[in-house]
């Protein structure tokens, strides 16, 4: 998703502290579309998971799923 050099618009953000974790969630914009940013930041290492926004809606029904098992 992301180009070399591209830069990318916040279009909206929110951080969330849990546990040791802060988890960084941004939807951002650059020249090849929207896309969900999620950032984790733990033990001053951070990884990142970018997820398309044809995506997004099969990403929210998995998270659902999920999350109804417990």
């Amino acid at each position: 998703m992301k180009k070399e050099g591209a830069k990318s618009k916040v279009l909206s953000s929110d951080k969330l502290h849990i546990e040791n974790k802060t988890l960084f969630v941004d939807l951002k914009e650059n020249e090849g579309g929207r896309f969900l940013q999620i950032a984790e930041l733990s033990n001053d290492r951070r990884s990142t998971v970018v997820i398309p926004l044809s995506g997004l809606a099969l990403f929210m029904e998995t998270l659902q799923k999920i999350s109804s098992t417990f």
